[in-house]
């Protein structure tokens, strides 16, 4: 099952989902042939696995719902989910006053993020690329200015994961061993099997890499 049908069969079950509001669905088009060869200029000629494929089919998907399970119920972010995975060509483009300044070389530190799903103003799910390096074939969580983590995940796992999720808040937390004890992901464990009644706990947990 290529990824645009998989995630319309996200959408189409979250519609059929009586706990759940979607709020803004946007499936992009795919990406043009240029945009494409942009990209691939921009990454040093080769992009991280998968992630070529996956914008042929859409270039780029921002979703938003909200839950109305009275009784886990906040009235804040906490209820609801949100995915908006960036135009191929502006994850790859220059961050330059949003994930890094000029300042110093301190400034610098957040240089090689290159935000692939900004699901909130001041977090992601990134790529890494070094000047003048091919991006690291594994996504990063984010937390600008403050927090970086490679969660050892592929695009494709990341995606496997991000679809089982259906994007909630801060759900990408699960995969980084720093995070464990954070509320979003205290949160996310409790609430999702109320939500979803396939939650898969055994996914969300950070990548076991064999040493």
């Amino acid at each position: 099952m290529n990824f645009s049908t998989r995630f319309k069969l996200m959408a189409e079950n979250l519609n059929a989902n009586r706990a759940i509001k979607i709020i803004e669905l946007v499936f992009n088009p795919p990406a043009l042939e240029a945009e494409i060869d942009q990209a691939k200029k921009l990454a040093k000629g080769v992009l991280p696995t998968d992630v070529e494929t996956f914008f042929r089919e859409m270039n780029g998907f921002n979703l938003e719902w909200e839950h109305n399970v009275e009784a886990i119920k906040q009235h804040n972010d906490f209820d609801k989910g949100f995915i908006k995975i960036l135009p191929i060509l502006d994850i790859f483009s220059s961050w330059k006053g949003i994930t890094w300044f000029e300042k110093s070389e301190e400034d610098n530190e957040y240089k090689p993020v290159k935000p692939l799903d900004y699901f909130a103003p001041e977090a992601c799910v990134a790529f890494y690329q070094k000047a003048e390096e091919i991006p690291l074939n594994t996504v990063y969580y984010h937390y600008f200015g403050e927090y970086l983590e490679d969660t050892r995940y592929t695009f494709k796992e990341y995606i496997d994961r991000l679809l089982a999720s259906r994007g909630y808040f801060y759900w990408s937390q699960t995969l980084c061993e720093g995070l464990q004890k954070s509320h979003e992901v205290a949160v996310f464990r409790k609430n999702m099997p109320l939500i979803f009644n396939d939650y898969n706990d055994d996914l969300f947990h950070p990548k076991t890499v064999a040493k």
